[in-house]
């Protein structure tokens, strides 16, 4: 990305303007505007409005240059964390939840084989070859179960865990207990935390709840200089002893060396804590969503807008469906939830135009499953389009369309800078039976999450407040 003095400068070229016309019809002194182009001085922020008013710059160019305005006082980690979870959302958008199963890919050689009485295995290569082994070897068992602290969730691993989960169909249950840096002081936070949690999400998604990470707080510093194989992976036939950096592992074939990793392994998930919970029962559900709303605001990235601000009780009360089990429970959390959202100070919503049209086509809600609740009129559909529309316009409520393919149709991503970040997939999801909420408080990638919704209205992910409202009015005629 360009930087703010390299951006102003192209925009300047673009107009052909000199240093000297620019500073003199904007107000900005000469000496102050050539150290700004020369990267040497920060512009004031009041004089950014002059520059913007007086070059006429169209949405696009005014939101970029807002947008490299803000990243000068950022911190290159905030970037890099930013950009990881950009990468890991599109990579979600990206993934086909539809393949069908296929039959179960062999291995041409066996663990026994490969291993040939070695104990000792040197080289990435090797190692990663030798865990795959292991795994597949477990696969075939009716009782497959791994338990592991440092399953090497890298690119190819990650692809393997996919395919056995959505392709292969396995029904392996993964225990994962991960270690999370403890080292929270750090200026720039944990991005080997982030990293983690972006390598395993994928997983925990087409998993249908048979992958279960778990964490715990380390330094990360010590293990590695003071054990040659600080993790491990058992199976039901094997342990995998493995070095910090995956570069070496020790095979451990001894059934009582299994059962003794086994038994270490239930002492380890005692202090550890739960990073994922899987719920397919739409109360809990809805009790989960409670939980990331507070004082601060309402922070959303979803396929639909969000709606809920215009939810009055009447209109709540005349779309949850009777006789449905636990109505009045339902009921209440529901109101509960429309009602702060209509206090909250600050409501962020970002949707996709599909979504968008989605939702005025049928009238359902991806969060709401129709089984609880009916669709919303056509009348119904156009006063709540319309009411977003008013808000956004006032600058009551922050509303962007998202460019295509940048996030997930089936997701829900909530974010507070207190209590920490919510992931739901929603009634888009594909793979029925397996709705996942996912609950992270860990303090800096809480941070980093919070810190990528925010940033969304001035980055290139979405549209345009304005553009947004075009693509409003446009959905709205098409549906009158």
């Amino acid at each position: 990305m360009l930087q703010f003095s390299e951006y102003l400068r192209e925009l300047m070229n673009a107009r052909k303007l000199t240093v000297s016309a620019l500073a003199r019809a904007s107000g900005v002194e000469r000496t102050q505007l050539s150290k700004v182009l020369a990267g040497q001085r920060v512009l004031p922020y009041h004089m950014l409005d002059q520059l913007i008013y007086y070059m006429q710059l169209d949405p696009r160019e005014e939101k970029r240059l807002r947008a490299r305005y803000d990243a000068q006082f950022e911190s290159a980690q905030t970037r890099r964390d930013r950009e990881r979870i950009d990468r890991m959302l599109r990579d979600l958008a990206r993934l086909d939840l539809d393949q069908r199963p296929v039959q179960q890919t062999r291995l041409l050689t066996d663990l026994e084989q490969y291993a040939a009485g070695r104990v000792i295995f040197t080289g990435q290569t090797n190692v990663m070859l030798l865990v795959r082994m292991a795994i597949v070897e477990e696969m075939v068992r009716p009782d497959a179960c791994v338990d592991t602290t440092a399953l090497p969730v890298g690119d190819s691993m990650q692809a393997d865990l996919i395919r056995w989960y959505m392709q292969e169909g396995t029904r392996m249950k993964i225990r994962h207990v991960l270690c999370f840096d403890a080292n929270t002081a750090q200026k720039d936070g944990s991005p080997g935390n982030l990293e983690l949690l972006c390598q395993i999400l994928p997983v925990c998604l087409v998993s249908r709840e048979r992958y279960i990470p778990y964490y715990y707080y380390d330094n990360m510093r010590g293990a590695q200089y003071t054990d040659p194989f600080p993790n491990f992976l058992v199976t039901h036939s094997c342990v995998v002893c493995l070095a910090e950096d995956m570069s070496s592992a020790m095979l451990l074939r001894d059934p009582e060396a299994v059962r003794f990793y086994r038994r270490h392994f239930e002492t380890m998930l005692d202090p550890a804590y739960e990073l994922v919970r899987y719920i397919d029962e739409p109360l809990q559900m809805l009790r989960t969503y409670q939980q990331w709303v507070n004082m601060d605001g309402m922070y959303v990235a979803m396929d639909q807008p969000c709606f809920g601000r215009f939810y009055s009780q009447e209109l709540t009360q005349a779309h949850l469906r009777h006789g449905v089990p636990g109505e009045e429970q339902l009921l209440e959390l529901a109101l509960n939830r429309f009602r702060h959202f209509r206090q909250v100070p600050r409501f962020y919503t970002f949707f996709s135009e599909a979504g968008l049209r989605r939702f005025m086509k049928d009238g359902t809600l991806d969060d709401y499953p129709v089984e609880l609740v009916s669709p919303f009129s056509v009348e119904e559909r156009r006063w709540l389009l319309e009411k977003l529309m008013g808000e956004i316009r006032s600058g009551e409520t922050t509303g962007r369309v998202f460019r295509e393919g940048v996030f997930p149709e089936y997701l829900s991503v909530v974010t507070t800078p207190q209590q920490g970040i919510g992931i739901f997939t929603t009634g888009q999801f594909p793979l029925n039976g397996s709705l996942c909420s996912i609950q992270i408080r860990e303090p800096n990638l809480t941070r980093a999450f919070h810190n990528w919704m925010t940033s969304l209205p001035g980055s290139n992910l979405t549209m345009t407040a304005q553009e947004t409202l075009e693509i409003m009015e446009r959905v709205l005629k098409d549906f009158t």
